[in-house]
Parts: structure tokens; C-alpha cells; sequence
């Protein structure tokens, strides 16, 4: 599997980066699946925890017919991590992002199930022409 970040999503997690945001900045990710590629077309970001409750999730899914993808985080946040580990968030792309000297590092991967929740593995993608490529 692999997430797929097009320009926009990636110029938005770009700005995100350069602006002094807090080490716990995340949110949602938007797009579509086809196979095995998450496309992620857009990010929309949140306080943490804000769609870890099942209402604020499904409402939030809704508001956005069913097109969210995953969640990302800049940064390890370990607690709310572990907090992904449950079925509504089965299928899901996991990213967490890094601010790097001169570029984004993404560490990408999809929640699974097998016995129990995990994260798997995954690669990411970026459009073409773009530097973090």
C-alpha cells in the first residue's frame, strides 16, 4: 500500500510546517482510495482527539461524504497513536510527518487488523515534479 500526497495536500502540510505550529498538530486526511493507494487530495487539520470520539468522527466523515482517508500528526504522538488502534479507524492511512532542514520527512502507514490493531508499514508518494519527491 502507499499514500499518495497530490500538490495541494502537500503544499498545505508544507505551510502547516513553516508556520509555528504546536509539536501535537494533526488532522484529517482527505481524498480517495483506488487499490492499494490512498490518494490524498486534501488535509484538513484539528486539535488533536477532536475525531477520536465516534461522534465527532462520524459527523466529520459525513461532512465530508465519506472521503476521509486517515489522519496525520507532525511529530510521534505516541498517546493518541495508540488511541487510532480501534475499528473505526481499520483501513485507515496513518501519517506522521517531520519538519526536515530543507524538506518534509514523511513516515506513512495504514492501520490493520490481524488479531489485533496495528500499524502497518506503507510508502509514500508525492505528485510529480514536486522537490520532496
Amino acid at each position: 500500500m502507499d499514500v499518495y500526497l497530490t500538490r495541494e495536500a502537500l503544499s498545505f502540510l508544507e505551510a502547516q510546517a513553516l508556520d509555528s505550529i504546536p509539536a501535537h498538530s494533526g488532522g484529517l486526511l482527505l481524498g480517495h482510495k483506488r487499490g492499494q493507494r490512498f490518494f490524498v487530495e486534501k488535509v484538513f487539520p484539528c486539535r488533536p482527539g477532536f475525531f477520536l470520539s465516534l461522534a465527532h468522527f462520524f459527523a466529520l466523515d459525513h461532512h465530508f461524504e465519506g472521503k476521509i482517508l486517515g489522519f496525520y500528526f507532525f511529530n510521534n504522538q505516541k498517546a493518541i497513536k495508540a488511541r487510532l488502534l480501534q475499528p473505526f479507524a481499520c483501513g485507515k492511512a496513518y501519517l506522521e510527518v517531520k519538519r526536515g532542514r530543507k524538506k518534509l520527512i514523511f513516515k506513512p502507514s495504514v492501520i490493520d487488523f490481524q488479531k489485533r490493531f496495528f500499524f502497518q508499514p506503507a510508502t509514500i508518494v508525492i505528485a510529480p515534479g514536486e522537490k520532496n519527491a
